[in-house]
């Protein structure tokens, strides 16, 4: 590996219910580094459903905090999401309802936060969204939010590896480019 496995800082970025969460998870345990789970999924989402655009703009932004803070505490880690993805869904959901400074601002700390991750993984929709009861299983959706993430990727000539396949293939794909 270039890095030591002491300081990688991995991230698995992609819409929902593309798979990164079991790759992370295979990757966290094959490395034995710490996974950091996806900080949305602290909110009830039944919670969620009723609440002001207002108060949604809101959890976005904790969501973001609590992505970085926790990024912050460790030296090595693989991530469920990055900032890239605080960004998409910022960028579909709340930015039609907030004045053009605050998406500067939001998008401008998403961005900013980027070199700190070592290897980028961009997982794509494969395959169609599954129900956990918490993740949205609209298709439509989660093409909008993957085209969001991929432009993202283009517009800031961000360095990520595109993963397909089944998830031995993705995990034998991820480990060979670790180990380069």
């Amino acid at each position: 590996m270039t890095e030591t496995k002491s300081s990688l800082k991995i991230t698995v970025i992609g819409s929902h219910s593309t798979g990164k969460t079991t790759l992370g998870r295979m990757v966290s345990k094959k490395l034995n580094i710490l996974m950091i789970s996806e900080a949305a999924r602290k909110f009830d989402k039944s919670k969620l459903s009723d609440i002001s655009s207002l108060e949604y703009i809101n959890i976005q932004k904790q969501i973001l905090d609590m992505q970085l803070e926790e990024e912050s505490l460790h030296e090595t880690f693989i991530s469920d999401r990055s900032t890239i993805d605080n960004a998409a869904y910022w960028i579909h959901n709340c930015s039609n309802n907030v004045k053009d400074i605050e998406n500067i601002n939001y998008i401008d700390k998403t961005i900013k936060n980027i070199p700190n991750y070592t290897h980028i993984f961009l997982l794509i929709p494969e395959f169609y969204p599954i129900s956990d009861n918490f993740r949205d299983t609209n298709i439509v959706y989660q093409m909008r939010i993957d085209a969001i993430i991929q432009t993202i990727l283009v517009l800031y000539n961000i360095k990520h590896y595109r993963i397909t396949g089944d998830i031995k293939t993705r995990l034998d794909k991820v480990m060979e480019i670790l180990e380069r």
